[in-house]
């Protein structure tokens, strides 16, 4: 039952992520228009807009090509189901405690790190340093990150 919640998650990170990539191919799309405008041809050694809307069409295809991979990585994955007695790896849904009394719910997945769903979930993927050190750990288990913060593991499924 667990994965078909988890398989709704996904279907909501993968919308978020096309979402951002149709805005980033508009955004290649303007910085490559304006890299080929006519009013962007140098007129002096010192006139670069040409050539930094350039830069902007190259970033923004790189952002593209990364966005890319994440979705064929989440299409093509499908996340395992976990008893409370589990250690955690890529699938877990783990909920952390920050004392004293803030809550954390993390979705480990392999790729849509970041990403916020509707139902206060984020993503998160092994990473990142909290991804890391959540790895292997169980119920109740305490994850300490190198900066000092540490989070005690309520629940995983």
């Amino acid at each position: 039952m667990a994965n078909i919640h988890k398989q709704t998650f996904i279907e909501q990170a993968l919308g978020q992520l096309r979402q951002e990539m149709q805005g980033a191919i508009d955004a290649a799309q303007q910085a490559h228009d304006g890299a080929t405008h006519e009013q962007s041809r140098a007129e002096t050694q010192y006139d670069t807009l040409g050539l930094e809307h350039a830069y902007l069409a190259h970033g923004q295809s790189k952002r593209i090509d990364d966005l890319q991979t994440a979705i064929v990585r989440l299409e093509n994955w499908q996340a395992a189901d976990f008893q409370a007695k589990d250690e955690i790896y890529l699938g877990a849904i783990v909920t952390l405690l920050n004392p004293p009394s803030s809550t954390l719910t993390v979705f480990l997945t392999p790729a849509g790190g970041g990403i916020k769903l509707a139902n206060h979930i984020q993503l998160l993927t092994p990473d990142t340093p909290l991804g890391q050190a959540l790895l292997g750990l169980q119920v109740d288990d305490e994850c300490r990150l190198s900066n000092g913060q540490s989070y005690t593991i309520t629940h995983v499924c």
